[in-house]
This record gives C-alpha cells, structure tokens and sequence, in this order.
C-alpha cells in the first residue's frame, strides 16, 4: 500500500509540475494581455440548439478568439470596420456564419469590395461600456486598427443605471471577479472551458427571451418622420446620453477610425409604408411607450451624429420588419440579422 502511495504521490506532483509548466507557458500569468477581472468573453466556442428560441433554428456554433473578437480577420491592425454594441450586437444565438456582420461581408464581397468584418461587442454594454473599452480591452489587443468603427447604440441606454454593473466591465460581486481573473489568465482553465462547451454542444437552455410581439395586432401610429412625444423622466437620460455619444466618437476618432452610428429597432414597433405602428395591448389601447422611449434615444442619436460629422444610419426608421424577424423584444434571428446587414449595406456602400 505504501508502494502504491508514493506512486500516485510522485504522479500527482509530476502531474502538478507539469499543469504549472503548461499555465506558465500557455496561460498569461507572466506574458500576454493583462485582462484582469474583466468580464470578456474570450477563447469562447459554443454550441447551442435554438431550434425552441425560434422558427427555423437548430444547431448553431458561437465563437470568440483569444482577444475576444468574433470574427474571421487575418491582422487586427487592418480591420476595415470593427463593430460595438451590446446584446443585439453580440447577437449571441446567431450562429457565426448568420450575424448581420457576416451577411455585411457577403454583400460587400459580392459587390467587388472584400471587408474585414469584425465584432466587438459585449452583452449588456451602453455607451458608458463602449467608452470603457478603449481604455481597457482595446489596447490588449497588440496592433488593433480599424478604419471604421460602427457602433449600433440605444437600448441599454434606455435604462443605463440598470446597465452599470456590465459597463464598468468587471462585477461588483468579489467572487465573479476572481473567476473572471482566473478566466483571463488560465490556460487550463480555458481548455476546460471548451471542452465543457463541446460537451454542451447544442444545448437547449437558453436565456433570452421568447417572441412577444409575433402574431400581435398591430396599430397605426404616426408618420416614421413625426417624432413621438419624448417621455417627461427621458429628459436627464437624453442629456447624459448625448454627452456620452459624444465622449464615444470622440473616443473613436482619437483611435485613429471614422465613427459609424446606427439606431436601433426593437420587435416593440413596426415600418409600414412610412408609417410607425405599434401593438394593441391585453386593454386593447396602443402599447405607445416603448417605441416613444426608444424613439428618444434614436432621434438623439441621429441628432448627435450630424453634429458631430459621423456616418449616420438611422436603422430604426429604414427596415421594415415583420413577423419571425425578433425572438424576444430586441434580438433579431437569422432571417432579421439578414435585414440588419443588407440595410448597412446598402446604407454604407456607397460612403466607406
């Protein structure tokens, strides 16, 4: 028996050496990026089966490299338009091959105009998040460049005090904290991490939410050129907002890139022939407020970025979407991140 100890004794520590080695030399414990507690998805490969998020879905793969990019680029330092946001930029249920910024990329290609395509964006982020990145996570990334950066802004900055624990990108809760630092720095444990995920592949619990406004009946509203009453409690929100948006392209242009920015529809409100329509609700009244709310936020947007000179797209009141295009109130499935890209196209191709 003491033989047999001292064997799985002496296993076990070269076995432990050997882990030391490998986290020293793979991991970034002594070279590499310093990520600190930062809540980035990184070295991240997921499978998942939204075949119950939505019509059409099935098995689809989500991936994020060492620097926390989606996207296929051969130099980080010759990206052509790089992409922040938050959720519906992520567009974490969306396989690879399907985002809006995948559909950009074969439309641009198609047209004689390759682009590199890349993705930036963080689940939960407002302006407050984006203007973080270029202090924290952007300089990480060894030789990042880009000549445009777009960023599709608005919905979390609806309820931006809500979103503070995302956009100081690290959590509050110390034990998170610690995870996340062991997250960026272990070889190890990423490697656990992506076997866990191939052994989750085309997993079915999914967190975001379910449709709730196909199948609705649907009122007219007012004309997509008529802005809608601003909400009295928007008033400091919008103020904030608009000092934020300017912060961020101010941010942007000292990276060195254009700034592109785009407003956001949500699955709350519908184009139809120039005008807005909106849901009846269970009292059978228009459910008016969150297109108002959101509203607000895209006219300041557009508002801010002709005062600033940026590249302007005001998606919001360009794509008419229909049925199938949301799963939740704000994501788009395949068949709306389609929608999503070749609007950009179209409103991009003639200006970058």
């Amino acid at each position: 028996m003491r033989g047999v100890l001292k064997v799985v004794a002496v296993n076990l520590a070269v076995l432990g050496v050997l882990a030391l080695v490998a986290e020293l030399v793979f991991g970034n414990w002594l070279f590499g990026p310093e990520y600190g507690a930062m809540n980035l998805p990184r070295n991240v490969t997921e499978h998942f089966d939204t075949s119950g998020l939505y019509a059409g879905g099935g098995p689809m793969t989500y991936t994020r490299d060492d620097h926390g990019l989606r996207g296929p680029y051969a130099d980080p330092g010759a990206i052509d338009i790089l992409t922040i946001g938050g959720s519906t930029t992520n567009e974490l249920y969306v396989d690879d091959a399907l985002t809006w910024q995948a559909h950009m990329r074969r439309l641009f290609a198609d047209a004689g105009r390759p682009l590199t395509i890349v993705n930036a964006a963080v689940d939960g982020q407002s302006t407050r998040g984006h203007i973080a990145i270029f202090e924290r996570w952007f300089p990480n990334i060894p030789g990042l460049r880009a000549g445009h950066i777009l960023a599709y802004v608005g919905i979390n900055d609806t309820a931006v005090e809500d979103a503070a624990r995302w956009d100081d990108m690290e959590s509050p809760d110390p034990l998170r904290r610690f995870r996340n630092w062991i997250i960026n720095k272990s070889a190890i444990y990423n490697l656990f991490r992506t076997l866990r995920g191939v052994v989750r592949a085309y997993d079915a619990k999914l967190v975001h939410g379910r449709p709730v406004y196909d199948g609705r009946d649907w009122v007219r509203l007012l004309p997509a050129d008529r802005p809608a009453p601003v909400p009295p409690d928007l008033a400091g929100r919008l103020r904030d907002y608009d000092a934020r948006l300017t912060e961020l392209v101010r941010r942007i242009r000292a990276f060195g890139a254009k700034a592109i920015l785009v407003t956001q529809p949500t699955a709350a409100f519908r184009l139809r022939d120039g005008w807005v329509w909106v849901a009846r609700g269970d009292d059978g009244e228009p459910e008016t407020g969150p297109y108002a709310r959101m509203d607000a936020f895209n006219r300041k947007t557009m508002e801010v970025c002709a005062r600033l000179g940026a590249t302007c797209v005001d998606l919001a009141r360009t794509v008419e979407f229909a049925d199938g295009d949301f799963y939740d109130r704000f994501h788009n499935t395949p068949q709306g991140t389609a929608k999503v890209g070749r609007a950009l196209f179209e409103a991009l191709k003639d200006r970058i």
